[in-house]
Parts: structure tokens; sequence; C-alpha cells
């Protein structure tokens, strides 16, 4: 029997959202269509970014991946089996930390543990100070949010959501909020986390350096209703550092990616 393709075999072994389609009522009775018959796959270990217009439905598709939201045509698999809602081997990120503000960056980054009651205590109290110092706030972790800025809060953010240990990460513009240097900061720690554990990572962002920054393959999503417009595949080495934002090679898939995204924009703007 000859073997299945890599690509082919690599969606199975991971998540794949096939033909997902997403349409909001409004309460008057109207019907907005948000996605449009969307595939994505994201095999084991691999870091895919989402970009798209404003309003494209980016957010929208992370959220039916997540099973925050259910979704009307087409299916969510795992591993080739269907997925109907949310799950421990999925966690988000959000752009907004959402930490809570009477509890301190240790309290926070064990919360999901607390109420899932797992691991047991001295697990979960070991796994706590490990993503203390992975995300580098050792000597912060007696702090509470009003107290950290905002890139801090983002990393006790990330690492609450790894303190679950999920298979799949899902970041939807984590950074967008940040300063350019902070932001810079976080790709790149990012980048190292991502490196040692090789978790799968679907990545939402507005911005088109930070997606080839990060990722191992793009989706371009059209103006609403979202539909995939293109995928490129980033084929630059890694591990990298943020000197590779100067290789020709990088300049080019931008530039092509902002063609794309410009000329989605002339689309929307003459109808």
């Amino acid at each position: 029997m000859n073997a299945l393709p890599e690509s082919v075999a690599a969606a199975r072994r991971g998540l794949e959202a096939r033909d997902l389609t997403k349409v909001y009522q409004s309460r008057h009775g109207d019907a907005t269509k948000a996605l449009d018959r969307i595939t994505v796959t994201a095999g084991d270990g691999e870091f895919i970014a989402i970009v798209g217009p404003s309003g494209c439905g980016k957010s929208t598709l992370l959220h039916c991946i997540a099973g925050l939201i259910p979704h009307e045509g087409g299916a969510l698999l795992l591993d080739g089996s269907a997925v109907t809602g949310p799950g421990p081997e999925r966690a988000v990120v959000f752009q907004d930390p959402s930490l809570l503000p009477w509890r301190t960056v240790r309290d926070n980054i064990s919360f999901g543990m607390e109420m899932q009651r797992r691991p047991a205590r001295d697990e979960a109290r070991a796994r706590t100070e490990s993503l203390i110092d992975l995300v580098g706030l050792r000597g912060f972790e007696n702090y509470y949010p009003s107290e950290l800025s905002g890139g801090m809060r983002q990393r006790v953010n990330l690492a609450r959501a790894l303190a679950m240990q999920p298979r799949i990460l899902l970041m939807d513009e984590p950074f967008g909020a940040l300063d350019a240097q902070t932001r810079e900061l976080m790709q790149c720690e990012l980048l190292t986390i991502w490196e040692r554990d090789r978790k799968t990572v679907i990545f939402v962002t507005h911005d088109i350096e930070e997606a080839v920054y990060l990722a191992d393959r793009v989706y371009v999503l059209s103006a609403r209703p979202g539909r995939v417009q293109q995928v490129l595949e980033i084929n630059l080495q890694r591990p990298r550092a943020p000197e590779i934002k100067r290789n020709p090679v990088f300049t080019a898939i931008e530039l092509e990616i902002w063609r794309l995204l410009h000329g989605q924009r002339l689309q929307a703007d003459q109808r």
C-alpha cells in the first residue's frame, strides 16, 4: 500500500476545519454570513497564521475552532474525529488578558488547574513555578495584574493557557494591544516557547509581518464572508531571529500578502 502524502497525514494527525460556514442571525431576522466554506488544516506541531481584512471573520473562525460558538456548515475534525464543543486539548489566548484582578500572577496561572482539580496539588504547584520562569516573570509572581505592564499581563495570559497543557493553542490577536517594542519581544518569546514544546498554534493577526515571522503557513482570508483567498507556505529557516525580517524572501512574501489584502479592500470599496 502506498504511503499517504505527508500533507494529508499531517492533517489527519492534527486539526482540520473543513468547509466551515458560520451565519449570524440578528434579532430582527436578518442573516449575515461571516464564514463561507473555509478549510484550514493544522498538523501536529505546526504554527499557522490567519490574516484578512477587518470584519472578514478571523476571530469567528478561531472561536468556532475553539468550540465557543457553533458553526452551521462543514466539519471540525481532530485526528479525523468530529469535534462538537470546547475541549481540554484546545486553549485560547485572547487579546485582552482578562486576568482576575484579586489574584496574583502565580494564582492567575494556576486558576484553570484549580477549577478542573487537576493535576494533583504538588504537580500543579511545580507546573506553575516552571511557567513563571518560562514566561520570564520570576520576581513578579506575587504581583497583582494592576501592578504589571501590558506585556507582562499577556505573559500571564499565555502561561495560564499553557498550564492546562493543551495540544492546540488558539491565539486571537494576542499582541494587538501592545506597543511595537513589546510586541516584537513577545513574538520572540512565543517562538522560543513554541520551539521548545512544538504545540500546534493557530494565530490570528492583522499584522502581516507578524504572520510571516511566526508561521509555517499563512491563510489569507477574503473580505466578508470570509473565504480562503490563498495559502502561502513560509519556507524560512528556523529558529528565526528578528533579523530575518530583512531577508528578501521574507519581504517578498510580506508584499504578496499585502497585495492580496489590498485587492480585497479595493473590491469591498467598490461594492
